[in-house]
C-alpha cells in the first residue's frame, strides 16, 4: 500500500485532546524500552518487546521502513505535554480493503481513555483515508481491557482462532479471538464517541 499517496504526506501526525499520534523517532527508543520492560504491557502480545535499548532502536527503524514499504503504519502515542512516547498503535496485515489493528500502552497511562482517543483516530484514518472496508483485531481471551475497548467501538466478535498465535520467545501457541469492524458500523458508532 502506498501510504504517502493515500495520506498526502510522508507520515501523518494527529493531535487529540491529550496525545499526539506521530512517526516514531530514534530518540523514542529509551521510552519504548522502558514501558516494554513491564511484563503487564507485553503479557498479551506475541513478543516481549525489545530486550535491550539497542533493539529498541532497531525495531523503530524496522517499523518506519515498514511504512515506506507499505506493510505497516505504526504511530507513536506521545503525551501531548511532554512528547514522550507512552505507547504505539498500528494498522498492518493489509489485504485488499482489510487491515488489522494493534496497540500497546505504558501501564502508567491505563484506564484514562488514552487508547480510546488513539483508536478512534486510527480507525478514522483506516476507513476514511486508506479506504478500508474492514478492520480486524486479534486478541487473547484473557485480555479483558482490549475486548472492552473493541466493544466500545462496535467491533463484533466473530469466533475463535484455535492455536493461532505462537509467542516468539516462549513458543507457546494460544487460541485467539477475532473481532471485526466494518466502515459502515464505524461511521454510525463514531457519531456518539
Amino acid at each position: 500500500m502506498n501510504f504517502t499517496e493515500l495520506l498526502g504526506t510522508s507520515f501523518p501526525t494527529v493531535q487529540t485532546e491529550r496525545i499526539i499520534l506521530r512517526k516514531l523517532k530514534l530518540e523514542d527508543a529509551p521510552a519504548l524500552f522502558n514501558y516494554y520492560s513491564n511484563e503487564n504491557v507485553y503479557r498479551y502480545l506475541d513478543w516481549d518487546g525489545p530486550e535491550t535499548l539497542e533493539k529498541s532502536y532497531e525495531v523503530i527503524h524496522f517499523w518506519n521502513k515498514g511504512y515506506d514499504k507499505g506493510w505497516i503504519i505504526r504511530f507513536a502515542i506521545a503525551n501531548k505535554e511532554t512528547d514522550e512516547v507512552i505507547g504505539t498503535i498500528f494498522l498492518s496485515e493489509f489485504a485488499g480493503k482489510r487491515a488489522e489493528i494493534g496497540y500497546e500502552l505504558s501501564e502508567e497511562y491505563w484506564h484514562r481513555g488514552i487508547m480510546s482517543e488513539a483508536v478512534k483516530e486510527v480507525l478514522s484514518i483506516g476507513f476514511n483515508q486508506l479506504g478500508l472496508v474492514r478492520i480486524q483485531a486479534i486478541v487473547t481471551e484473557e485480555n479483558i481491557a482490549s475486548k472492552k475497548l473493541l466493544s466500545k467501538f462496535n467491533f463484533k466478535e466473530e469466533g475463535c482462532l484455535r492455536q493461532f498465535e505462537c509467542h516468539s520467545v516462549t513458543g507457546e501457541c494460544k487460541d485467539m479471538l477475532i473481532y471485526s469492524l466494518l466502515h459502515t458500523e464505524f461511521s454510525k458508532k463514531n457519531e456518539g464517541i
